[in-house]
């Protein structure tokens, strides 16, 4: 392979098999050349300013870098792109969307581009390879334009997977003073929310017999429990194959159980055999 094919593929091969015009003149590649790559196929436009090289797969990763680098300098990938990346949203995938550090002007079809006066260094990060704003920030950018279910619900994601602490969302509040939904946010965290139509069955089986019902997916001993009655001091975990197909799943959820010394029902429990589990939960929950 000559030179500056060869540095070509190494810088694409670094950004999912995305180059942008810059980078392709740095390599060493005329405006010419560049023509001519994209007249043969070896170069698509994928945004303004950047190229495929080849046919790379069309994965969330290539496809948030791309619109991250059409964005252009300091151009971070931030909101439910941001979410989707980091396992925090639980939805379908979104479209992209990066801020950027600049009031001007800049618009890229199929993008959605944030402009802000300035991001605080510890607001950003690298993961796989693509800029990204780190999970609190991700909180407070979603907290205006998510409703208090779903925000308490990617809450909880963002704990479950990373971690997030009350304490790190604060600090993140405190470095932007002047973003909106802070408060609502805060709500969030100690927001009650049902993760699961097994759950959700759950509190109907309860409210069918008048029995009272529990916060859910709340914090208890540094976990996240499923049912928790804190008057009780009775905690119950609603186990499904779902997310316990694997081994690692299966430990951490019995080393959960161990901390919090609670009972489990399966969805065979709650749906088919209801009413040997009230009979269980009625002199509990009395």
């Amino acid at each position: 392979m000559r030179p500056l094919h060869a540095t070509v593929a190494r810088i694409a091969a670094r950004q999912y098999g995305r180059i942008t015009h810059p980078q392709l003149v740095a390599a060493g590649a005329d405006p010419d050349r560049i023509k001519r790559w994209v007249l043969d196929g070896r170069l698509r436009r994928e945004h303004h300013g950047v190229f495929t090289l080849g046919h790379p797969g069309r994965t969330p990763r290539g496809i948030y870098l791309s619109a991250v680098l059409a964005a252009g300098s300091g151009a971070v990938a931030s909101h439910r792109a941001d979410a989707y990346l980091m396992g925090i949203w639980p939805w379908r995938m979104p479209a992209p969307e990066v801020t950027v550090a600049t009031l001007a002007h800049r618009r890229r079809p199929g993008i959605v581009i944030h402009r802000v006066r300035s991001l605080d260094p510890l607001d950003v990060t690298v993961q796989d390879g693509i800029p990204i704003t780190i999970v609190p920030r991700i909180l407070l950018d979603l907290a205006p334009t998510t409703t208090p279910i779903e925000l308490t619900r990617i809450c909880h994601e963002a704990w479950v997977r990373h971690r997030t602490r009350p304490e790190q969302i604060e600090a993140c509040i405190a470095r932007n003073p002047h973003k909106p939904g802070a408060n609502k946010l805060r709500r969030a965290l100690g927001s009650d929310v049902t993760l699961s139509m097994l759950e959700d069955a759950f509190l109907a089986l309860l409210q069918t017999h008048a029995l009272p019902l529990p916060r859910t997916n709340i914090d208890h001993n540094g976990d996240k429990v499923d049912c928790r009655w804190p008057h009780l001091d009775l905690t119950i975990e609603l186990v499904t194959y779902r997310y316990h197909a694997t081994r690692h799943a299966f430990e951490t959820d019995v080393a959960r159980r161990r901390r919090s010394n609670h009972l489990a029902y399966t969805y065979g429990d709650v749906t088919e055999r209801g009413a040997a589990t009230i009979a269980d939960l009625r002199p509990l929950l009395r």
